[in-house]
């Protein structure tokens, strides 16, 4: 039953993803959308106007503090994770210590 869900979830999803690519392709003829940034032929390329100069550079410093705050949270998390592992390794071996010594 579980291989039938997964099944039936990545066929829809499979569909789903070719229907908006079929509209894609329909609506305009590129496969991929082109941002025209000017029209006059002679136009620099290298020059930046400063309200996008702007949003770039707030695009680079929000994608940084995200990719900072990701980083120290799986950080956290694996040290948590090990900390508790290893507290349950010394609880076992100290429990299984003195049935070893009553043993021997």
């Amino acid at each position: 039953m579980r291989r039938l869900t997964f099944l039936i979830a990545a066929l829809f999803i499979l569909i789903a993803g070719g229907g908006l690519t079929m509209q894609l392709i329909a609506g305009g003829g590129n496969l991929l959308p082109v941002l025209q940034q000017v029209s006059a032929p002679d136009a620099s390329r290298t020059t930046v106007l400063p309200w996008k100069a702007e949003q770039l550079f707030l695009m680079v410093g929000f994608i940084l503090f995200n990719l900072i705050g990701i980083g120290a949270t799986l950080a956290a998390l694996f040290w948590i994770l090990d900390r508790g592992l290893r507290r349950s390794k010394a609880e076992a071996s100290n429990e299984s210590a003195p049935e070893a010594a009553e043993r021997g």
